[in-house]
């Protein structure tokens, strides 16, 4: 194929090209030069800036460890007590803090101090505070009262006879005892310890890390000729400098000769010639690529998902950047943390979405590291009281922090009776926790019930919160372990019955009936007509619900679909009144019931504040209606029915006579007043009369149409049937049969 203009002006320029790509090399040099240095700057300094972070890492490490120690380990406690101490008592202890010792990530030295012996118990013996040779450090973080901060790097030796001192950073942390000050804890973390780790991570063998001290020492070490990169923590406010020779190599490159410059330009000048002569005798190889290329780009610019490239090359770098995007996303979407795949499996068991064999399960475990051996799954739910006011009372980081506390507390009171258990937040207020039973471990012997009492124990002496647990039954396997959560979590809801801060397990909760909604909201509706009607046997009723309520299972829940069908009816009820008392029912307690259920736990407070607020409503409608002359007139007309409903020339006309006003004026007073009207009012009081003559008595149906008020049977019938919807025989046979 014949090579066009287009395509042999496009080779032409290559040589140009070249030739401006050579010039600016020279030109451009020495600020490369100057780039490079600055890059290398700023990688030692994000080199040295996580080394500082690992460092960080592992003091928290040492800080929460050394925390959890003093307010979960019994033997400390003991330690800062008044009781008597004994030899035995400080060996017991004293290879407690080798353990512990031993356990931190850097060489360190710990030692305890207590005020009421003043006396000293270390890793390396006991001695009085007379004796101790870092007595004036200790008396002088003691006095201050509180727990200190790392300190600044120091020396440190057990005896002030002791002429090898090293230095060492130091965290302090006071005993208490309740609110009384026992003691001091103090771990010393040896400086060549934590700065060879810090140093260990360093890849180069030439930039050495100094921690800044303040010492002569290491400032003499810092070289005037060196680099020198330095960072701070933000957690201890220590200062670290990493030094090192950065490579002067390109400054000798760059400073050539006018004589090796006409040197180079020649060379360059031959390059051009023999670069354009080879580019125009082989340009055929370059177009057949190019061809090749421009063919696959439009057949593969759709399958890749991108826009149709205007040329080959941008097709090439659009696809590699889709190629590179793409397997990022890949690896971003497949790195999931440890302990977030712990959670979402364990959620995901106790939820119910998860259905394991125990062989599975154990194998799941295995892979995460953690304890695979069990024969029995015991199951808590721990419950946070008053949670609205938790999240109020303290910050989001605070929260956290406490969650943190109840979740390290219950693990490790798993390890102290040889039982692993692992855990998670079912709901932000929460937490399931799963013990796994060792049958053949007698010490792994403690039953849930037990564990429950001295962790909620364990919170009232150490935390300024109540928590109520519900107890499930144990699960034989995996596979049952979703039926004993629920089981936990349906009696630590039953904490609306039996209290905060309680223990709920399935001995207390089977004396609990099962809630009947339809009994006890056909009892609320009593309760609004009473009130509607302006009678003063609403407050019993509506107390009598809430006895029955006790003996029911009747949790949150419950109490929410109990609010929503009062507002329901109690709005039904009110717009059938005056219009002053519905624009207050609106304005100042519809929402006040609708919200009840959110600021209460227990069906107590739930009565308490519940009866109150209808307390206050009713006493807004009797100053409404005493405020309208008419009201007594109505009260009146209804007290009358009330008397002599069983009257059978009681009506409407008769009783506007006996109260000097139109039947019609009476008709609409009633109804705006009581919120129902006058014939079916009476018919109600007649038909709640007849339904009790009908369960209470042996009287014919005849004489019982004649004690209501009704002449005629046949009336009564038909009037019996339209109200209850049965005829008064079916009704009272089918109250015998129940």
């Amino acid at each position: 194929m014949k090579m066009n203009w287009y395509y042999r002006t496009i080779l032409s320029y290559a040589p140009i090209l070249f030739v401006i790509i050579s010039s600016m090399i020279f030109i451009i040099f020495l600020v490369l030069n100057n780039a490079s240095e600055k890059k290398y700057k700023e990688t030692n300094h994000a080199i040295l800036d996580r080394m500082v972070f690992n460092l960080d890492a592992n003091l928290m490490l040492i800080e929460r460890n050394v925390v959890t120690k003093l307010l979960m380990d019994n033997d400390i406690q003991e330690y800062f007590s008044s009781r008597p101490k004994y030899a035995v008592d400080e060996f017991m202890l004293q290879k407690k803090i080798i353990e512990l010792s031993l356990a931190l990530p850097f060489s360190n030295t710990i030692y305890m101090y207590n005020e009421a012996e003043q006396r000293i118990i270390s890793d390396q013996g006991s001695y009085s505070i007379d004796s101790f040779g870092d007595d004036k450090f200790l008396m002088f973080n003691y006095n201050k009262k509180e727990s200190t901060d790392w300190h600044d790097p120091r020396l440190f030796a057990y005896s002030d006879f002791n002429e090898d001192k090293q230095k060492v950073v130091s965290l302090v942390k006071i005993a208490y005892t309740g609110d009384e000050i026992r003691g001091a804890f103090v771990v010393n973390v040896y400086q060549d310890s934590f700065m060879d780790y810090v140093n260990s991570l360093n890849e180069s063998d030439s930039n050495a890390v100094l921690l800044l001290d303040g010492d002569d020492n290491n400032q003499s070490a810092l070289d005037n000729g060196s680099a020198m990169i330095m960072v701070q923590s933000d957690y201890t406010g220590w200062k670290f400098v990493s030094q090192g020779t950065y490579d002067s190599g390109y400054n000798i490159l760059s400073l050539f000769s006018s004589v090796w410059m006409f040197i180079l330009i020649f060379i360059i000048l031959l390059a051009l010639i023999g670069f354009t002569i080879i580019t125009h005798m082989h340009y055929k190889p370059i177009h057949s690529i190019m061809e090749k290329v421009g063919q696959f780009s439009n057949r593969k610019s759709e399958e890749l998902g991108i826009k149709g490239a205007n040329n080959e090359f941008t097709f090439i770098e659009t696809a590699l950047d889709h190629l590179i995007k793409r397997s990022l996303d890949y690896d971003n979407l497949h790195k999931e943390d440890s302990l977030l795949r712990q959670q979402r499996l364990f959620h995901e068991l106790l939820a119910g979405h998860l259905h394991l064999t125990d062989e599975e399960f154990k194998q799941q475990l295995a892979d995460l590291n953690l304890p695979d051996v069990y024969d029995r799954l015991g199951v808590i739910v721990v419950e946070i009281d008053h949670y609205s006011d938790f999240t109020e009372k303290y910050k989001v980081k605070d929260q956290h922090l406490l969650k943190f506390i109840i979740e390290s507390a219950f693990r490790d009171l798993g390890q102290n009776h040889h039982s692993f258990v692992w855990h998670v937040w079912m709901e932000p207020h929460r937490i399931a926790f799963v013990i796994q039973h060792i049958a053949t471990d007698q010490r792994s012997s403690k039953t849930a019930a037990a564990y429950a009492e001295e962790f909620q124990k364990w919170i009232n002496q150490h935390l300024e919160l109540t928590i109520s647990i519900g107890i499930g039954a144990d699960s034989d396997s995996i596979e049952t372990v979703a039926d004993s959560y629920r089981n936990a979590h349906n009696n630590v809801e039953l904490k609306t019955i039996f209290g905060t801060k309680t223990i709920i397990d399935n001995r207390k909760s089977a004396g609990k009936l099962s809630l009947d909604n339809y009994v006890y909201l056909q009892a609320l509706d009593h309760v609004v007509q009473s009130f509607r009607m302006n009678e003063s046997e609403w407050r019993e009723k509506l107390t009598q619900i809430f006895i029955e309520l006790n003996k029911m299972r009747f949790k949150k829940q419950d109490m929410t679909v109990f609010v929503n069908i009062f507002v329901k009816r109690m709005d039904k009820a009110v717009n059938a009144l005056s219009s002053n008392i519905q624009e207050s029912w609106k304005k100042d307690f519809q929402h006040r019931f609708a919200h009840l259920d959110e600021t209460v736990e227990t069906l107590d407070e739930f009565q308490e504040q519940f009866i109150s607020l209808m307390a206050m409503f009713e006493a807004c409608v009797d100053e409404d209606r005493q405020a309208r002359r008419h009201h007594s007139i109505a009260k009146q007309a209804k007290s009358y029915i009330d008397a002599h409903f069983a009257d059978p020339d009681l009506s409407l006309s008769r009783v506007s006579d006996i109260f000097k006003i139109q039947p019609s004026a009476l008709s609409l007073l009633f109804k705006e007043e009581l919120g129902e009207k006058f014939v079916d009012y009476v018919l109600k009081i007649r038909m709640q009369q007849a339904k009790q003559l009908l369960m209470e008595t042996e009287d014919s149906i005849q004489s019982i149409a004649e004690q209501i008020g009704y002449q005629n049977v046949n009336s009564f019938y038909r009037a019996f049937k339209k109200f209850q919807d049965i005829p008064p025989g079916e009704f009272r046979n089918m109250y015998r049969t129940t």
